[in-house]
């Protein structure tokens, strides 16, 4: 929770005791907040958490669209969740961005400069709250369309091997997910009383972890809330642009801040600002279409005879996220899931190009290595999911390998 684990004293904490205080109130009243997006949710999406969408086009709850009650229940519960996102959350985020400005340990660059993100949030017929597009070496003033074509993904590093192929890259639609793990090699390490001991350790000049690395045109890229801002900013997306804008000047703040851990963490700030500023304009959307289409899911058949091929691209809160599928004789073929956290958190790839997170951690100097906080705060500022961007399966349903974590390490 959040009164365990704390390097309390450490020397990069920056609030005072007070602003601690403004913030972890806010912290529990959020917990309430919440429950009130989960509601949200399951009015729309008939269940939440964990929504379902085994059906093609997923699972809506028509009667509560249909209902104005429920309607307005839902537009009641966003006007809450806005409220605390403009007066507790952004107001937090200006605060910190102060404290912060001079902290070199959040503010330093962010490593990797390549972002890609997708539209989001319908406002309307081809109208989007959130732009889509790919930025390359930080350049906002160049925004280039998403080529789907060259979205791929390598294993060179990962503990998987492609089979039947002398491909490096395989694009989704053909992409090989087979487990084949190497191990670890013989090392040191820190302990946990900042001593050097003998470890396992990652084989780091080969396979070392069990995330693959996608790449955009063999170009690592980051996805996330950081993304969709600065994609937003090279679009000159007029919604995304004036809270960017806004928070830069609320906090002094230059530019170039953005690419940082801290303006990682800003933007996932100016993304919901963003969204609580105009996300009842897709709700008006969603009221004027109800008048000429109640339709939730577009009709479909599948053939037995004939091949497809299928795709979704979004962005969700982690970032640009796209499922593939092949079907051949009426059944799945080949699927495959690229999710944000892969695209942040894979591997170096064969031209030994490192993804956003290593990129993100070269060069911070850690003030106390019994206490990394400078690398807590910089990987938390993707929220990672871990869970998400691994993905092992065996038909057969056997057991694959087993895993003992072990507690005095995984702190860290």
């Amino acid at each position: 929770g959040p009164f365990s684990n704390g390097y309390y004293g450490h020397k990069t904490y920056r609030l005072s005791p007070e602003q601690n205080l403004i913030v972890l109130s806010h912290y529990l009243k959020l917990l309430e907040i919440q429950r009130e997006a989960a509601k949200m949710t399951a009015i729309f999406g008939a269940k939440q958490p964990h929504p379902q969408s085994l059906t093609v086009g997923g699972v809506t709850s028509v009667m509560d669209i249909l209902d104005p009650t429920r309607l307005a229940e839902w537009k009641s519960k966003f006007e809450v969740v806005a409220n605390f996102i403009n007066h507790a959350y952004y107001p937090d985020l200006v605060m910190a961005g102060e404290m912060f400005a001079n902290e070199q340990s959040v503010i330093k660059g962010c490593g990797l400069r390549n972002f890609i993100a997708y539209e989001e949030v319908l406002l309307g017929r081809d109208k989007y709250l959130l732009s889509s597009g790919v930025v390359l070496d930080g350049d906002i003033s160049k925004l280039h369309p998403i080529d789907e074509s060259l979205i791929k993904e390598e294993v060179t590093h990962s503990w998987y091997q492609y089979e039947d192929t002398k491909e490096v890259q395989l694009h989704p639609y053909d992409g090989q997910t087979n487990p084949h793990y190497t191990g670890l090699k013989d090392g040191e390490s820190v302990g946990i009383e900042n001593k050097i001991i003998p470890a396992k350790v990652l084989d780091t000049k080969n396979k070392y972890s069990w995330i693959k690395s996608p790449r955009y045109d063999s170009k690592p890229m980051e996805v996330g809330p950081l993304s969709s801002v600065v994609v937003g900013l090279a679009a000159k997306n007029p919604y995304v642009t004036e809270v960017a804008t806004k928070f830069l000047k609320d906090t002094k703040l230059p530019l170039e801040a953005l690419f940082s851990t801290l303006g990682r963490t800003a933007a996932r700030c100016i993304e919901a600002k963003t969204i609580a500023d105009n996300g009842l304009l897709a709700f008006d959307a969603l009221v004027e279409n109800l008048k000429s289409d109640q339709s939730t899911c577009a009709p479909y058949h599948i053939d037995k005879n004939q091949e497809y091929k299928g795709r979704y691209i979004g962005q969700v809160p982690r970032g640009m996220l796209s499922h593939w599928v092949r079907i051949k004789n009426g059944v799945v073929e080949n699927y495959q899931a690229v999710v944000p956290s892969t695209w942040n958190a894979g591997p170096r790839d064969s031209q030994n190009q490192r993804g956003a997170y290593e990129m993100s951690l070269i060069g911070t100097k850690i003030a106390d290595l019994t206490q990394p906080l400078e690398i807590i705060r910089t990987i938390h500022s993707f929220d990672p999911c871990i869970a998400c961007s691994v993905h092992v399966m065996d038909f057969k349903g056997q057991s694959l390998n087993e895993f003992k974590v072990e507690p005095n390490f995984a702190k860290f």
